[in-house]
């Protein structure tokens, strides 16, 4: 990245939490009702929200691009400086 530059981020307000076994649940469901009933979304930008959340749980195991990505054999672990336990 150059200098200067940014990420612009959008919050949708609705989470997907998934547990270890697989479960699924929304998470801020509170707080995207506020965000609905504030106006920050209409009921049809609502709905797109939730139904992009559903299509994602639909397409497990979320592949990342990353999966089959390895360290380097060069590289080693990096030594921690010598008061790393000093809280």
């Amino acid at each position: 990245m150059c200098a200067g530059s940014h990420f612009d981020t959008t919050d949708w307000a609705l989470d997907i939490v998934v547990e270890p076994d697989g479960a699924w649940h929304w998470k801020d469901e509170d707080e995207f009702a506020e965000a609905i009933e504030l106006g920050v979304f209409d009921m049809a930008a609502a709905d797109a929200v939730r139904a992009e959340g559903e299509r994602v749980v639909a397409e497990r195991p979320w592949p990342t691009g990353w999966e089959d990505w390895r360290p380097p054999r060069e590289w080693t672990p990096l030594s921690l400086p010598a008061d790393w336990h000093v809280v």
